[in-house]
């Protein structure tokens, strides 16, 4: 293998698939624990407001991730197209 990586089409298709199976899940996840989160709305006092300022802080943390996840997905949706046409001209 003279120092060359080797990445076949198909794996990078299938990394494409868990990519989207993750945002799929991660997305369910959050609609549920958002879900149970709006039934602390009636829930007062200090605990009350630390607890929320914990689950917004959770809730941004999550959409920063499933936005860098989003970007790897699209970037290796861009390489797999490049990967295909050079494969198509040879």
């Amino acid at each position: 293998m003279n120092g060359e990586i080797l990445v076949e089409l198909d794996d990078l298709l299938q990394a494409e698939r868990e990519l989207s199976w993750l945002l799929g899940r991660i997305q369910s996840d959050e609609q549920e624990a958002r879900s149970l989160y709006h039934r602390l709305d009636d829930w007062n006092g200090q605990s009350a407001n630390v607890t929320r300022g914990l689950v917004e802080t959770f809730f941004s943390g999550l959409a920063n991730r499933v936005h860098s996840i989003e970007q790897q997905k699209a970037e290796l949706i861009r390489y797999v197209q490049v990967m295909k046409q050079t494969d198509s001209m040879r």
